[in-house]
């Protein structure tokens, strides 16, 4: 149910942009993460800085898109998002403490030249992601853009992930952690 959850204000732009276009598309997109966040932070008291991150860029381009009648800026949204991610990625594997392993370090277990192997990879597939993206919305149409937004970047998010489990499994074990007691 979380999965859904995390994919409703995207599968919400792509049903209302089918029904009404890019710019209804659009506002829906934007009305859906500030709900996403709301349902959130009434689940747990608290909204991950990931979740307003993505708010704010939503907010920024969606209302650009909306304000300017222009689907550019909705088009460069993930793109931004990308070349950020990859930019922490880049940045923390720099410092020599991989974002990747600060995500699922508390996981499973894997030498440092693993984890660190996962992170550039990481960070290159958003690199690449935010190139392609950028070519489809300037090469093809609006509705191919949408298309490939929705399903071809998702699905290759999804096999991309699928691919580093099976790059790294080997060098994987499980942290073990302290079983609960129950009162």
């Amino acid at each position: 149910m979380t999965a859904l959850f995390e994919f409703l204000p995207l599968i919400v732009f792509f049903v209302v942009y089918k029904i009404e276009g890019i710019f209804w598309a659009t506002g829906a997109l934007m009305a859906m993460m500030v709900l996403q966040i709301l349902v959130t932070f009434a689940k747990t008291k608290s909204v991950p800085k990931k979740q307003w991150l993505f708010l704010a860029i939503i907010l920024v381009f969606g209302g650009l898109t909306i304000g300017l009648r222009d689907e550019t800026f909705i088009m460069w949204k993930p793109t931004i998002v990308y070349v950020v991610f990859f930019a922490g990625l880049m940045i923390s594997q720099w410092m020599k403490k991989p974002a990747i392993k600060g995500l699922m370090g508390g996981a499973i277990a894997m030498p440092e030249r693993i984890w660190n192997r996962l992170n550039t990879s990481w960070a290159l597939f958003f690199l690449l992601s935010a190139m392609v993206n950028l070519y489809v919305a300037y090469q093809f149409s609006e509705e191919v853009w949408v298309n490939f937004k929705v399903w071809g970047m998702t699905g290759a998010t999804l096999l991309f992930c699928v691919a580093s489990i099976l790059a790294v499994q080997k060098h994987v074990t499980e942290v073990d952690t302290p079983a609960k007691e129950n009162d």
